[in-house]
């Protein structure tokens, strides 16, 4: 009777294990390396130097899954963290840093911060076919946070629709140069909800996420 290989017992065993996994766990490279040493080949026995190797290899799988446990369970203490902290932020007012926001209806504070002091500022506000619906010109402002409160109305003064709008802010200093400008929107936080992406705020200026606040107003 012939004696089976290691290549055709490491096969066999393989076979064995369940279809449905498509990678090895620690256990499965151990029940290999196992069936592996109990139908080698008496007469030709596996070299040392493989099987040290492919012990090696075993320990390497499982520092990697431990690694990958402690990971995981760091990312679900982190996202416990946001998710208590976006809640704290109820009826708070924040900072967004973005260009996009919802209006329903109601005025909305939109903003900007300046990279320096500013002779001239001038924002647009866009509709969805991304027109011009409403332009504003300011003059010596200061470096840091600046706040207008749009009333959603048009250049004619005419109430523009609900929905979403975005913004566009070019600012020059004194000498003509450009400025760095970051848009803002300035809103209270109604509810909180949570995504596969994380927490999320839902306010009166849309939905943003958690990780959009650039700072939270204080009263």
């Amino acid at each position: 009777m012939a004696i089976s290989s290691v290549t055709e017992s490491a096969a066999n065993a393989a076979n064995k294990l369940p279809s449905a996994k498509n990678n090895l766990g620690k256990e499965d490279f151990l029940n290999l390396l196992v069936a592996q040493l109990q139908h080698q080949d008496p007469l030709n026995p596996q070299d040392n130097a493989e099987f040290v190797a492919q012990m090696a290899q075993f320990s390497s799988l499982e520092q990697q899954i431990g690694t990958n446990e402690k990971l995981d369970s760091l990312l679900s203490a982190q996202s416990n963290i946001e998710q208590m902290s976006a809640f704290s932020l109820l009826g708070e007012k924040v900072i967004v840093a973005t260009d996009n926001f919802y209006l329903q209806g109601k005025s909305v504070e939109l903003g900007f911060s300046l990279s320096g002091e500013a002779e001239d500022v001038s924002m647009d506000i866009l509709d969805e076919d991304g027109e011009v619906v409403a332009s504003f010109d300011m003059n010596d402002l200061e470096k840091g946070y600046n706040f207008i409160t749009w009333d959603g109305t048009d250049n004619s003064g005419k109430q523009v629709p609900q929905g979403l709008y975005t913004m566009k802010i070019n600012g020059t200093d004194a000498d003509g140069e450009d400025l760095s400008v970051q848009t803002l929107v300035k809103t209270v936080v109604d509810e909180v909800g949570c995504d596969a992406s994380g927490s999320i705020l839902m306010t009166n200026a849309g939905n943003i996420p958690f990780s959009g606040i650039s700072s939270v107003v204080s009263h």
